[in-house]
């Protein structure tokens, strides 16, 4: 079984001779145009509302309410340069943005927050995973999102915005960018739970027939497991690094709430450990029912050649060709 892997020197063949900071996107071709969705929100009052540019959403940032800038799609140049000259972000990390094979981090400048990190996904049917590069930049009064492509996977905060409920319209943009990572890491436990199952399933086809096709399943979750554990373990120095600063921009009272999806991250990753474990274990299962199996067919060899060594030791007597031989003039 073939697992597509995005190859991780791609970004570094393309930039060759150019100098740092040049912007390349360097994910998978793109399907649709890009999407800018501005969200504008405090207590009292909620606007919902499409953008043509990037400069459209700037007066939104000169007001107290919070505003939420989600753009779905990161292979337009234009755009991400339109983000530096609007928010003064730095060519580096808008650089890193564009590479979907970059590692979670966070990066702390003296007008906003930087933070990159992976969502994940499972497709227990083609027993193939897949992950998604979201960037947040974090200000003041402000939160600007970027995924890959489109996705509903943010609507659950969007419908809590829009109705209003919970305290998410009550607090600052530190909140709304510790939602959109909760909910990420949230996401996790039902990608490692699929895993899981998958995992029971191809326990129980060892156990029935230990095919070389099992087992060549067995191989692909474990690349797979490897490949949806790099993206989740540096996220954990970047919250570590959040609550261990104490980061301005993000708010005095989000502390707390960082340090619940903290430790929400520990188990997940205690989680990925049994999950490492419990691959490993199906080949020691499989060499079991091999080996079970195997036996069970020397014991049938076993059995029949028990059987035909007598009569294969008597045919070996009277069978001789030459002329004196046991009772052979026998009346």
């Amino acid at each position: 079984m073939k697992i597509p892997l995005l190859n991780p020197f791609k970004r570094y063949i393309q930039k060759v001779g150019q100098p740092p900071g040049t912007l390349v996107y360097t994910g998978e071709e793109p399907t649709e145009p890009v999407r800018i969705t501005i969200i504008d929100y405090d207590e009292t009052r909620f606007q919902e509302e499409e953008a043509e540019t990037v400069e459209a959403c700037v007066p939104f940032i000169d007001t107290e309410t919070v505003t939420w800038i989600q753009i779905e799609g990161i292979h337009e140049i234009p755009i991400i340069e339109e983000i530096g000259e609007c928010f003064g972000v730095d060519p580096l990390l808008l650089e890193d943005m564009l590479s979907p094979t970059q590692l979670p981090k966070i990066e702390v400048r003296e007008n906003y927050v930087f933070i990159i990190l992976k969502n994940l996904d499972y497709n227990a049917v083609a027993s193939q995973g897949s992950k998604e590069q979201i960037s947040l930049i974090i200000g003041t009064n402000f939160v600007i999102s970027l995924q890959e492509n489109y996705s509903e996977f943010f609507t659950p905060i969007r419908n809590r915005l829009r109705n209003g409920k919970g305290r998410i319209r009550r607090m600052q943009a530190g909140y709304l960018a510790y939602a959109l990572i909760d909910i990420i890491v949230d996401h996790y436990f039902m990608v490692l739970d699929e895993i899981n199952e998958q995992i029971q399933v191809l326990e129980e086809e060892i156990m029935t027939d230990p095919s070389p096709e099992v087992l060549a399943k067995v191989n692909a979750l474990r690349a797979e497991q490897l490949l949806l554990r790099r993206p989740i373990l540096p996220l954990r120095d970047v919250l570590i690094e959040i609550l261990e600063d104490e980061i301005l921009l993000l708010g005095e009272n989000t502390h707390r709430y960082f340090r619940d999806v903290y430790d929400h991250l520990i188990q997940v990753i205690q989680m990925l450990e049994m999950i490492r474990s419990a691959v490993s274990g199906l080949f020691d299962v499989y060499t079991s029912a091999v080996s079970h199996r195997m036996n069970e067919v020397m014991k049938v060899l076993t059995i029949v050649a028990t059987f035909f060594i007598p009569i294969t030791f008597i045919a070996g007597i009277y069978g001789m060709n030459f002329k004196f031989m046991p009772e052979l003039e026998a009346k």
